[in-house]
C-alpha cells in the first residue's frame, strides 16, 4: 500500500481514507492508514452514538481529527482534513444547514473538520452561510459533468462574500460510480454486443469531463481575482466507495491527475497496492474519448443527465438504512489485474 500511495503522491494526487460506509471504528481505520503512509484526509460516515461507552457522537470525529491534525498544521492548513456529513433533517435552506454545521463544528471543535452537504442543497446562499462559520465545506453527491458545473459555479460565487474572499478550504467530490450502475442496467436491457461494450465506461467518462469543467471554471478571470486574494482553490475529490475493492482501485488508477484527491476505502487501497499500476496522468488526454462514450450512449437513447436525475430522485425517496453495513473485507488475489468489470 505504501508504494502505491507514494506513486499517487508523486503524480500530485492526495490520498484520503474513505470510511464513510461505517463510522464505527473510524478512528481505528484512520490510524491504520496513517501507519501505511501519508494520508491527506479522511472521509467519514455519520457520527455514531457511543454513549454506552461513555462517549458522544462527535468523539469519533474528534479522535480522527486529532490524528490528522499534525498533518494539517505541517501543511499550513491545506491537508489533514476530516470530512463528515451534516445530519439530515426535515428543514432545508441556508438557515437549517448552517444550524446543523454550527452544532457539529462546536461539538468537534477542531480546525481540520470539513462539513459535508449534498450537491442539491449547495446553493450559493447556503455555501456562503457555511463559509461564514469559518468551517471547510465539501459538496458531495455529484455524478454528472453538467451537475458538476452547476456545483462549481455555485461554489465559485460563494467564495466571494460581501466581506471579501474567503480563505476557507473547500472540496467538490465526484461520485464515480453514482451513475454507472443505472447506465449499465439500461445497456443490459438493450442487450446487443455494441451496448454491452459500453458497460463500465460511463463513470470514468463523466468523471473526466467533470475534471475538464473544473479546470475551465477555476482558470477563469473571476477565479483569478479570488486566487490573487488568497482564496484556496477548491479541490476535486474522487469518491469510488460504491464499487467493489478492485473496481474502485481501477477507478483510482484511471483518474490520476495532478491537483486532485482520491478517497479510497481500506479494501480498495489494499487492492491498488496488490494489483494496481499508477503511471502518469490518465485524465487530460482522455477528454475526447469521454465525449465519444457519452455520444455512443446518447445514440442508444441513454442520457447521462436524465439517468442522474432519476438516480437522485431514487436516493431522495428511499428511506435511510437502519443498520450500518459492515466494512467489506478484501480477498487476496495474487495475480489479479485491475480491468473494467
Amino acid at each position: 500500500m505504501n508504494h502505491a500511495w507514494k506513486r499517487l503522491r508523486a503524480e500530485g494526487v492526495d490520498v484520503w481514507i474513505d470510511v464513510s460506509a461505517t463510522a464505527e471504528g473510524a478512528a481505528r481505520e484512520v490510524r491504520r492508514a496513517l501507519a501505511q503512509g501519508e494520508v491527506a484526509g479522511a472521509r467519514m460516515g455519520a457520527p455514531q452514538d457511543d454513549s454506552a461507552a461513555g462517549g458522544t457522537p462527535a468523539d469519533e470525529l474528534r479522535r480522527a481529527c486529532d490524528q490528522l491534525l499534525p498533518r494539517h498544521r505541517a501543511s499550513g492548513g491545506t491537508k489533514g482534513f476530516v470530512s463528515a456529513p451534516l445530519p439530515p433533517a426535515p428543514a432545508h435552506g441556508a438557515a437549517a444547514w448552517t444550524a446543523r454545521a454550527r452544532a457539529l463544528r462546536d461539538a468537534v471543535d477542531r480546525p481540520n473538520l470539513v462539513v459535508r452537504i449534498p450537491a442539491e442543497a449547495a446553493d450559493t446562499a447556503t455555501l456562503r452561510a457555511l463559509f461564514a462559520l469559518d468551517v471547510a465545506v465539501e459538496v458531495s453527491g455529484v455524478c454528472s459533468p453538467r451537475r458538476y458545473g452547476q456545483a462549481a459555479t455555485a461554489l465559485l460565487s460563494a467564495l466571494s462574500t460581501p466581506e471579501g474572499p474567503t480563505r476557507t478550504a473547500s472540496f467538490l467530490s465526484f461520485d464515480v460510480t453514482g451513475v454507472e450502475r443505472h447506465v449499465d442496467a439500461r445497456l443490459d436491457l438493450i442487450g446487443s454486443d455494441e451496448a454491452k461494450a459500453l458497460r463500465g465506461r460511463a463513470g470514468l467518462a463523466c468523471a473526466r469531463l467533470a475534471h475538464r469543467t473544473h479546470e475551465m471554471t477555476f482558470s477563469s478571470a473571476r477565479w483569478g481575482a479570488l486566487a490573487a486574494a488568497g482564496t484556496p482553490e477548491p479541490k476535486l475529490l474522487w469518491v469510488t466507495g460504491g464499487a467493489s475493492p478492485y473496481r474502485s482501485a481501477h477507478y483510482v488508477q484511471e483518474l490520476v491527475t495532478r491537483g486532485t484527491a482520491t478517497a479510497m476505502r481500506p479494501a480498495a487501497a489494499r487492492a491498488l497496492a496488490e494489483a494496481g499500476t499508477v503511471s502518469g496522468d490518465r485524465v487530460w488526454r482522455h477528454y475526447a474519448d469521454a465525449e465519444r462514450t457519452l455520444a455512443y450512449l446518447d445514440w442508444f437513447g441513454i442520457s447521462v443527465e436524465t439517468v442522474t436525475r432519476s438516480a437522485q430522485q431514487e436516493r431522495t425517496e428511499s428511506p435511510a438504512p437502519r443498520a450500518t453495513p459492515r466494512p467489506h473485507r478484501a480477498t487476496h488475489h495474487p495475480h489479479r489485474r485491475l480491468t473494467p468489470a
